[in-house]
């Protein structure tokens, strides 16, 4: 495949590591890959740091069919995606049309919520490596294993191998399948830097005792 005709989704949401996210995002956009941030929402997200993001799309505007690859960031991001059934769908989705699911460190969980670790040779960052085995996968430790069509990195300091290697399966990929053409011609401010983000915690309702993370926009940066 031409990485000009890639299409890719990036995974956000709170509490997300910021260089899973922004590392991949850059390094496959500077490719030529037509690279998306899809959320469970179009709002505002906070790193784990406060460094904010906001999707291009959210989880319902857009289908697994359009994509040639997802990636999945860590931090504690996936605990907040395996929350939404659409956003664990899009995965499985990407995963059975036979396209590329890529998920770094604490995005294991991730590929267990979507039943796709089962029998694959899979990595993660150490601390849920039970719950990736629980679910079926077959833990390695190391810093990148590639089965098939999923790549799974552990930490942070995995990632210029992580990437090599989607760009790499994605080179070798068929052209893209059938599917819309996402607008690129649009400049992506993705990264909301202009602006501080704070997180919270906020119960879901009145008198709830189930919390859930809010992110305030501070004052703009000047």
């Amino acid at each position: 495949m031409n990485l000009a005709d890639a299409q890719i989704a990036v995974l956000a949401e709170n509490l997300y590591q910021e260089l899973e996210l922004w590392y991949p995002l850059l390094r496959l956009r500077e490719e030529g890959a037509n690279v998306v941030v899809v959320g469970p929402a179009e709002q505002v997200y906070a790193s784990k740091l406060g460094y904010p993001v906001k999707p291009d799309l959210a989880v319902g505007e857009v289908d697994a069919a359009d994509f040639d690859a997802v990636v999945i960031p860590g931090g504690f991001a996936p605990e907040g995606m395996r929350r939404h059934k659409p956003m664990i769908d899009l995965v499985r989705k990407v995963h059975d049309q036979g396209s590329l699911v890529a998920a770094i460190c604490h995005a294991g969980w991730m590929l267990a919520s979507a039943g796709i670790a089962r029998d694959r040779n899979v990595t993660c960052v150490a601390i849920i490596k039970d719950d990736v085995i629980n679910a079926g996968g077959k833990y390695v430790d190391q810093a990148v294993v590639r089965d098939g069509n999923i790549i799974t990195s552990r930490l942070p300091s995995d990632l210029p191998v992580f990437c090599r290697e989607i760009i790499n399966y994605l080179r070798e990929a068929p052209q893209r399948r059938a599917g819309k053409i996402l607008d690129s011609s649009k400049p992506r401010v993705s990264a909301v830097y202009t602006h501080a983000a704070q997180l919270s915690q906020a119960p879901r309702g009145t008198a709830s005792a189930d919390y859930t993370t809010m992110v305030k926009t501070g004052e703009r940066i000047a």
